[in-house]
């Protein structure tokens, strides 16, 4: 930066103000990341499956708990802990025969989705002929 004789103090205190400002958000991220680094590097290994694998696919899953404020603990372990069940349905030769069925009394994707219980982009996969049923 090249300061002339001409710049006024005025515009020097400005900049002052301005680099003391950036410096101090510096220093305090700086010591709230140390402050968490410090809590979640080893808290990350204590949560293991009994098998010994990792409970979490991620540092992100792990993370998005204390974002949310949740326990460290695995979205499918929380699911059952608090009774809440996947929405995902596994594709069986059943539901194929159903969509196709469906399908062919000329319904629409999403009534045959709705009655199947599946998604609209899974039976539409099943009309292109993706699944084998």
């Amino acid at each position: 930066m090249n300061i002339s004789s001409d710049t006024s103090i005025k515009d020097l205190e400005r900049l002052k103000k301005k680099i003391e400002k950036q410096i101090k958000a510096k220093k305090t991220t700086k010591s709230l990341k140390e402050n968490y680094y410090g809590l979640i590097k080893n808290d990350h290994k204590n949560h293991l499956r009994s098998d010994g694998r990792k409970l979490f696919r991620s540092v992100v899953d792990y993370l998005e708990c204390y974002i949310n404020g949740l326990p460290p603990i695995a979205k499918a372990e929380f699911n059952n802990r608090y009774g809440i069940s996947s929405s995902r349905k596994k594709i069986t030769s059943e539901v194929v025969s159903q969509v196709k069925d469906s399908l062919a009394e000329g319904k629409t994707l999403k009534e045959s989705s709705e009655l199947s219980g599946v998604s609209i982009a899974s039976c539409q996969k099943i009309k292109s002929g993706d699944y084998d049923g």
